[in-house]
């Protein structure tokens, strides 16, 4: 191991010691309470039946007239209305937990960029954000999930598995599945997201076979992707090497596995400690040879009352058989990546270091009922020269990317208010790389259902 590996790791271990991390929901939580719904259904079900049969019993021994006006000889009322009200409530519960549920939002944005005159002529500029239309359910062990997006221009399956859960503690899933790798599920607090997030180590999706495992404080995940992303193309939500470019590299046959501890599991005041690992084959479309790629992190994420913070430590290489740099003209130093139809660079191996912060606010201001504060920033070591525009060739200063804001949630409606400054920010969405600062103010506001 390199002493700049000692780096990551010493990094992260010493963000550890100092941070407090956030406790998500899992899949096995949601059956637990299935399970023991499930269990109450039946017990109120068993308790009507034998009442009943009770009740069938004593009119057996008795005249007509006594069965109808008097207690059977067994000492068995009739089932009460409010027993049978409670067992038909908890079957009505269970039938629409099984039925498919549909899920969506429509959201439109607003953004001000310091760097382009258009926008400092007419003040920003307001579009359609997106559209989201997804669906999810199941009957017993089986479950399913999908979501599929809408964009101005492009659209994508954002994720689309179908699960089986063995007991209480284990579930497979099959087919666009959330890589697990890092802080989960996102990696990021605030709307756009960090640098780790844009490079496609934080909340990404690839196809392929995933097992989850969770017991007591314990969360194991194991999973083989076949594919990074259906198609070579960048139309995608994670983002990842793009097959269908001038260096035309695509991660494929690859193992991951991510291991987790949450101390104080079941309180509001948990700290998780987590590590992961990712890689495999990444096989080049233009020279038909292969390469490698390989990731390693190390997170914590904590959540204490209010409060949640996250920090994750990243190294990554891409270890590619590209084509000459005079045929695609692009630098080896880099990888040719990309998501939400739109390609960029990164550099070819480096450490990513991210850090996050939000508070959670109740309120009761009419209609609004919460305000999420939140910073989220993050930061990129290249391992030998960068630039993120060129081809890659050149040396700019390291990525660093601050995403300051607050989210505003009143019902089903919902508006994020973020200040982005980054300086040599992947070039992402064409954010100037000149080796300063710029700023880009954005506000995305829609509605769920």
């Amino acid at each position: 191991m390199t002493s700049r590996t000692f780096k990551t790791l010493g990094l992260s271990v010493g963000m550890m010691a100092c941070a407090s991390p956030a406790l998500a929901q899992s899949d096995a939580d949601v059956q637990q309470r299935l399970d023991a719904l499930q269990a109450e259904v039946e017990r109120l079900q068993q308790r009507l039946n034998d009442q009943e049969s009770a009740q069938q019993t004593s009119a057996q021994q008795t005249s007509a007239q006594q069965a109808s006006t008097q207690q059977g000889a067994s000492g068995q009322q009739e089932a009460s209305p409010k027993t049978r009200q409670m067992v038909e409530e908890n079957r009505s519960m269970l039938d629409e937990l099984d039925a498919p549920r549909f899920t969506g939002a429509l959201e439109y944005g607003y953004v001000f960029n310091d760097w382009n005159e258009s926008d400092k002529d007419k003040a920003g500029d307001i579009d359609f954000g997106k559209f989201i239309l997804g669906m999810e359910g199941g009957e017993g062990p089986l479950t399913y999930s999908f979501q599929y997006r809408f964009y101005d221009g492009y659209r994508f399956l954002q994720h689309g598995w179908a699960g089986y859960s063995f007991g209480d503690n284990d579930q497979v899933k099959l087919g666009l599945v959330q890589l697990p790798f890092g802080n989960m599920d996102y990696g990021y607090l605030g709307w756009y997201g960090t640098l780790a997030y844009l490079g496609g180590f934080n909340d990404n999706q690839n196809v392929g076979l995933k097992w989850d495992h969770s017991q007591g404080a314990w969360d194991t995940s194991l999973a083989f992707f076949k594919s990074d992303q259906l198609g070579e193309g960048n139309e995608h939500y994670g983002a990842n090497a793009v097959g269908n470019s001038a260096q035309g590299n695509s991660e494929e046959n690859q193992v991951a596995g991510r291991v987790a501890y949450t101390f104080n599991a079941g309180s509001d005041y948990t700290t998780e400690l987590n590590a992961s690992a990712k890689g495999g084959q990444l096989y080049n479309e233009n020279t038909h040879e292969s390469g490698d790629n390989w990731q390693v992190a190390l997170g914590l994420n904590g959540n204490y009352g209010n409060w949640q913070t996250l920090l994750q430590a990243t190294h990554y290489e891409y270890n590619a058989e590209n084509p000459s740099e005079a045929t695609s003209g692009i630098s080896d130093d880099v990888i040719q990546i990309g998501a939400f139809g739109f390609n960029y660079l990164i550099p070819a191996e480096a450490e990513v270091y991210t850090a996050s912060v939000g508070y959670s606010m109740d309120v009761e201001w009419g209609a609004l009922e919460n305000l999420y504060f939140f910073n989220d920033f993050s930061y990129i070591d290249p391992r030998e020269d960068y630039s993120a525009v060129n081809g890659g060739y050149g040396d700019m200063d390291d990525p660093m990317l601050n995403d300051l804001g607050v989210k505003v949630t009143a019902g089903r409606y919902y508006a994020w208010f973020d200040v982005i400054t980054n300086k040599n920010g992947l070039n992402y969405f064409g954010s100037p790389v000149d080796d300063g600062w710029h700023t880009s103010f954005q506000s995305n506001f829609g509605l769920t259902f």
